[in-house]
């Protein structure tokens, strides 16, 4: 479930990162080559998977320690988004391997 609420963090981040006139994004995809035309599209969308990762935070901690924790994973996806991105170190498809093994793990464990 963490690893689920880190994934939705992350892709809230990469919803907000396509809004920016900044950020050079060469190689966008058609989703999100039409979310950057419409950049209000794309904000309601991170907020949706900001807000639905801090809904799975607080059902799954409680209120206090799933905020907390909802503000570290915000703060984590953020961070990592950042620091990343620009040098093109993880893709899709690395992503995605990253999220596989990290559920695996997550489900071996419990």
């Amino acid at each position: 479930m963490f690893s689920t609420i880190c994934l939705l963090f992350l892709l809230g981040f990469m919803f907000w990162m396509n809004t920016s006139t900044r950020i050079a994004w060469p190689d966008k995809n058609r989703v999100m080559a039409y979310l950057a035309s419409n950049p209000l599209y794309s904000r309601y969308a991170a907020g949706a998977l900001f807000l639905l990762a801090t809904g799975l935070c607080v059902a799954l901690l409680g209120v206090g320690s799933g905020l907390f924790a909802a503000v570290v994973a915000l703060m984590l996806a953020g961070s990592l988004s950042v620091l990343f991105f620009p040098f093109r170190y993880f893709g899709s498809a690395g992503v995605t391997i990253l999220y596989l093994c990290a559920v695996t793990l997550e489900l071996v464990i419990n």
